[in-house]
Formats: C-alpha cells, sequence, structure tokens
C-alpha cells in the first residue's frame, strides 16, 4: 500500500517524514547553468538522489521561491497531486541534455518522457526567464564556483 500510494502517505505522515528528510540535504546548493544560452537557471538547487527524497519531492512546499529548484535523480517524470503550486519542469538526458521543456504544470497533472535520467522541477517561469529550450547543455556548479567577476555568466534578471 506504502508504494502505490506514496503521496497519500506523505501527506498523512507530512512532520514526521519532513524531520527525517530536511537533516539529509546537501549541505551547499547546487547552481544550475543553462551553458548554451548562457543563464543562470538555478541558484539554489537541492538533489533528490534516494528514494524517500524522490517521493516527497515539492510536496511539503507551499511555494517554490526564484531562483530554488529541486534535481531528481534516475526520474522519468513526475507528478504534482498535492502540490499547491504550478511548476516547471525540464527532462534531462544523462549528458544533462534538455529532452523536453514544460512549463507552468499546474497541480494535479503527471507528466513523463521515456529515457530521461534527471527531472528538474523549478518555479513556473523560470523556464520561460532563462530561455531554456529542447536540445540545451545544462550545467552543475557548486555555489562557490560560481564566477563573480566581471564579464561572468550573467544571472536571470527578474521580470
Amino acid at each position: 500500500m506504502f508504494f502505490i500510494f506514496p503521496a497519500l502517505f506523505v501527506v498523512i505522515l507530512g512532520p514526521a517524514v519532513m524531520s527525517i528528510i530536511r537533516p539529509c540535504s546537501p549541505p551547499r546548493p547546487m547552481v544550475l547553468v543553462n551553458a548554451t544560452k548562457k543563464s543562470t537557471i538555478s541558484d539554489r538547487c537541492r538533489f533528490a538522489n534516494t528514494v524517500l527524497k524522490r517521493m516527497v519531492g515539492l510536496l511539503n512546499r507551499k511555494a517554490l521561491a526564484q531562483g530554488e529548484g529541486l534535481l531528481l535523480d534516475h526520474c522519468m517524470g513526475i507528478h504534482t497531486v498535492g502540490m499547491r503550486f504550478p511548476i516547471d519542469v525540464l527532462f534531462l538526458d544523462k549528458d544533462l541534455r534538455v529532452m523536453r521543456a514544460v512549463k507552468a504544470v499546474p497541480p494535479f497533472r503527471t507528466c513523463a518522457v521515456k529515457k530521461t535520467v534527471y527531472v528538474l522541477e523549478l518555479p513556473a517561469g523560470a523556464i520561460e526567464r532563462s530561455q531554456t529550450e529542447q536540445g540545451d547543455q545544462i550545467q552543475i556548479r557548486s555555489a562557490e564556483s560560481q564566477p563573480e567577476r566581471a564579464g561572468a555568466l550573467p544571472a536571470v534578471a527578474a521580470p
């Protein structure tokens, strides 16, 4: 029953599950950059690399702020059942190339792409702001490796 209704399990046992997951967050945020368009997609991205982290995903969130993101490892599809807000979704192959970009997936929907290895969940509007599209190359950097000098990779401006 647990594997059939994971979203329901998380909603019912939310506080208990969240206390387990929060300490497992990575110590440093990741920065995801669209190397093709030279734009920042997410400057505070978390990595969901365990079954429990992938299952919970963004269910414990009321909103996703601009610049935040969740990168799901070993994932071919997502659902927004139980979520309270729309999200942009990037489906990535093993080389972090965009296979499909889906804008503003509303709550209570599903979306999947075969042969996807990573799925990046972003706040609605992030795909448009970063001008990301199918075929673009994504790079992962640590927050410390971000260049801060003049002529560095620009951050996406707020609308």
